[in-house]
């Protein structure tokens, strides 16, 4: 069965590009919202993720810009035909307010905007669980309960669902879901389509480690060294306390939420995260043991680590700002635990409702075989590394 068609813009980002194959699959006509220099090279974006597919249209657009950078020949062509709005679009940067007030306050508003143009009924938007910012539990019912956000990241995701709703009071006739997934791991086979969060700071201690295995010793202080079979022994030192993170398989999102469509839309907000969200500390362990690292030191406190690293070598603490450069961003994720309940989502797909996977030793040591072969999406590949 063909059903509506959907303007999808972040068709190429992480989590678009996990969507725009499902929409496919279950029988809907898409529209691709592409940043690019023309719809050329748009197109050529879209195809490498779905090849060149009967029911996908790329356009050139850009949700920074005013109605999302769409011209307006295309904005005629997609009006009474784009019923509904999924925006996947979105900028996860800890540092650059700017950047991330762009895409997704900025976005927001274009994404709206273009919906009046084009009289869309429907807009989904894609969020974050982790709205709930310093807040210990957040329901599908709550937005602000008095909680404060740890990064502008946060901040402008919270600010983005304001718009979202507001924009939905000012008529009955529209209506809007919202999807709130958890911290997006790879996929189930350990497959990924990009490689940051979690990615970025096991990337950033496997390549140091590659660097110290090719020295084999050569001009290292005595506190780094690397055994026979290639572990590498670092005294660097990670922030992390003894809670629990919640990561969630990000094609187990995308099916939820490519689920979920099915669902008549109520102005509803659907979490999308883990049931049994596993240890930090642990997750830690077990990338660190495929790996060959060896020495990290974990500690709960700002004061805990600043005294680590006063005593570390000069060596190594010029490799501890590396680490640090990629994981301080993190360090909030990995101190809290919050609740998020799953009420909703369990209830709107009922029969059709999955948990995820439980994303154990194993989980991970798909991740980073896929990650390593792949040489974390660099050019070059390299061998997995053997753990026999």
């Amino acid at each position: 069965m063909l059903r509506d068609t959907i303007l999808l813009t972040g068709g190429t980002g992480a989590l678009g590009q996990m969507l725009l194959p499902r929409l496919l699959a279950k029988g809907h006509k898409v529209v691709c919202l592409v940043r690019a220099e023309d719809t050329r090279t748009a197109r050529r974006r879209i195809e490498r993720i779905v090849g060149s597919h009967p029911n996908v249209k790329t356009i050139r657009g850009d949700v920074t810009e005013p109605r999302c950078g769409i011209s307006d020949l295309d904005q005629e062509q997609m009006f009474g035909r784009v019923r509904r709005i999924l925006h996947s679009a979105a900028c996860i940067n800890f540092d650059d307010q700017e950047q991330t007030h762009c895409t997704n306050v900025s976005g927001v508003h274009h994404a709206l905007e273009l919906a009046d143009r084009l009289d869309a009924w429907n807009l989904l938007h894609v969020s974050t669980a982790y709205v709930a910012g310093d807040a210990d539990e957040l329901s599908e019912s709550d937005l602000y309960i008095g909680q404060r956000w740890r990064n502008y990241y946060e901040e402008s995701k919270f600010v983005g669902e304001t718009l979202v709703k507001s924009w939905a009071l000012q008529r009955d006739d529209r209506r809007i879901t919202i999807f709130r997934p958890s911290i997006l791991i790879g996929c189930t086979d350990g497959t990924t389509p990009t490689y940051d969060g979690y990615y970025t700071f096991t990337g950033v201690v496997d390549r140091l480690a590659d660097t110290l295995r090719a020295r084999r010793g050569n001009g290292l202080p005595p506190d780094v060294w690397t055994e026979t079979d290639g572990t590498v022994h670092l005294p660097l030192v990670m922030q992390m306390a003894d809670k629990a993170v919640n990561y969630v398989p990000i094609d187990w999102a995308a099916d939820a939420m490519v689920k979920l469509l099915d669902v008549q839309p109520s102005n509803s907000t659907y979490h999308l995260v883990h049931h049994q969200p596993s240890r930090i500390r642990d997750l830690t362990k077990w990338s660190l043991d495929y790996l060959k690292v060896a020495g990290i030191q974990i500690v709960e406190t700002e004061p805990e680590k600043r005294a680590a690293v006063a005593r570390q070598s000069r060596f190594v603490q010029a490799l501890q700002r590396k680490l640090d450069s990629v994981h301080r961003a993190y360090v909030p994720y990995c101190t809290s635990d919050p609740h998020f309940t799953l009420d909703t989502t369990q209830a709107a797909l009922g029969e059709d409702f999955r948990l995820p996977a439980i994303i154990d030793q194993q989980y991970i040591a798909r991740l980073l075989a896929y990650a390593v072969s792949h040489n974390w999406g660099r050019q070059v590949r390299k061998p997995a590394l053997s753990n026999a």
